[in-house]
């Protein structure tokens, strides 16, 4: 058996929340300021260019208590997205995403993304129905 390469997945998760004390761009500014030592302005442009990029710019400066659940998510998914890893994992999204219909929330998402990422989402077995069979 072969083992997973654990620096080759980002997840995002609700096991993996955002500080609450910070704003969506500083918690995904957090990666590249703390991971990658790039500087404070840098980080925050690589930040801000991801939200730009989900078309959720507006929420830069708000904070976990502020955020919908789907605002919740995009900070979660850009966080993972900084990274910059080639496998991108949603754990449960059913239960992060309970204000929007997020099997489409997500493929619209997906569909604003051009790195070359590969999306895998894993749902309770009552929700397989929920997504395009492959």
């Amino acid at each position: 058996m072969q083992a997973l390469d654990v620096y080759a997945v980002a997840r995002v998760s609700q096991d993996l929340p955002l500080r609450a004390n910070l704003s969506a761009l500083d918690n995904i500014a957090l990666i590249p300021l703390y991971q990658r030592h790039f500087s404070g302005p840098e980080s925050a442009r690589q930040a801000r260019a991801l939200l730009e990029q989900l078309d959720f710019l507006a929420i830069e400066k708000l904070r976990d208590s502020d955020m919908s659940a789907a605002q919740r998510f995009v900070t979660q998914l850009a966080r993972a997205m900084i990274l910059q890893r080639p496998r991108l994992v949603i754990d449960q999204p059913g239960a992060m995403l309970y204000d929007v219909a997020y099997p489409a929330f997500i493929a619209q998402l997906a569909q604003r993304v051009t790195a070359n990422t590969t999306w895998e989402i894993f749902d309770f077995e009552w929700n397989r129905s929920l997504y395009p069979a492959e």
